[in-house]
């Protein structure tokens, strides 16, 4: 059955037909909609120059729901709880929202009053000292040029996920059940994963990547074989000038700094919590994008693939992330130390 209302789209089609002499009972069966809409517009475009589309009557359709004042004390509270949903607006506002439906809550935040919803960016939480590191690092060194980030050495760890989590929804035929294998979500505990330490340069591109033990977690005493087998040759031929670590625990112990030291290797006095700072944080996440799509069904699998993902970066790359730095800091004193979209 055909509807009785139309949009703009479709009576600007309606009249196009009409002008072109087909029948009542043809415009309504393109357009899909009842006859008696296609004679009223008809009639209301009669008086009209030709073309004009016929404005809607004033005052026709339902009451709207919520007054003006209704809208602004929806709009403060959104602005003041972000998160606040509209379930919520009704209960906290009973005397004004108990008659309104919480889809038309939802319509009147997203369309009247431009308030969509949107998924939250997932961000570390930063204490105000921490802000004020951030504002410190950004501020010492915000005078540095594109071509001194990249003589420096970046690096950082990070862990990649064998399984990763499927899509939540799946096409399954009427009748079958939704614990057939076929059409399940599986899901394990502790999915096998392998963390990764890995430097690049913007002067040099990739350095060293390596692969912990599985069970082993990153102190300073391995954090130092790490240092010596993968980072000292590659400082050296990309001819970096300065070392960057983030504050991990393992990164800042006595023997660390010491090695580090003995070896002249000056290390950035890195803010903690910063990884929007730091750019190979931008590879790790082109990489693991990279391997949900491959899909690997083992660790030596994955070992293979994040070594040929490491390895295939050109230096184009690698030199846009580290001369993103002067951007990046920026943004953080804009930001007054608080995290950014990096």
């Amino acid at each position: 059955m055909g509807r009785n209302k139309l949009t703009n789209e479709e009576k600007t089609r309606a009249l196009t037909l009409l002008k072109e002499r087909a029948s009542v009972i043809r415009v309504a069966a393109e357009v899909n909609v009842k006859r008696t809409a296609i004679y009223n517009l008809k009639k209301a475009a009669a008086p009209l120059p030709p073309g004009t589309v016929p404005p809607r009557k004033p005052g026709s359709g339902a009451p709207r729901k919520t007054s003006p004042r209704t809208d602004n004390i929806m709009r403060r509270e959104v602005l003041n709880d972000p998160a606040i949903t509209a379930s919520e607006l009704k209960k906290k506002h009973p005397a004004l929202l108990g008659n309104v439906s919480v889809r038309t809550i939802q319509h009147r935040l997203q369309i009247a009053l431009k308030l969509p919803s949107r998924r939250a960016a997932k961000k570390p939480l930063l204490t105000k000292a921490m802000k004020k590191k951030r504002l410190l690092f950004c501020k010492r060194y915000r005078h540095w040029t594109p071509e001194q980030w990249k003589k420096l050495m970046f690096s950082d760890e990070s862990t990649f996920r064998l399984v990763r989590m499927a899509s939540k929804t799946v096409r399954r035929p009427s009748g079958v059940s939704r614990y057939d294998p076929k059409y399940i979500v599986k899901t394990v505990k502790h999915p096998d994963s392998v963390m990764v330490w890995g430097s690049f340069s913007g002067y040099k591109g990739s350095g060293g990547l390596y692969f912990l033990p599985k069970n082993v977690t990153m102190k300073g005493a391995n954090y130092i074989e790490v240092l010596r087998d993968h980072l000292l040759v590659p400082y050296d031929i990309h001819e970096c000038e300065v070392f960057m670590q983030d504050s991990a625990p393992a990164h800042r112990c006595k023997a660390v700094t010491k090695f580090l030291t003995d070896n002249n290797i000056p290390v950035l006095d890195w803010p903690g919590n910063s990884p929007d700072l730091n750019p190979i944080e931008n590879a790790w996440n082109k990489m693991k994008n990279t391997i949900a799509k491959k899909r690997p069904t083992n660790i030596n699998e994955l070992k293979q693939a994040l070594t040929k993902l490491w390895g295939d970066m050109d230096l184009s790359y690698f030199t846009n992330l580290a001369t993103s730095m002067p951007n990046r800091i920026e943004m953080v004193i804009s930001y007054k130390g608080n995290m950014t979209k990096y």
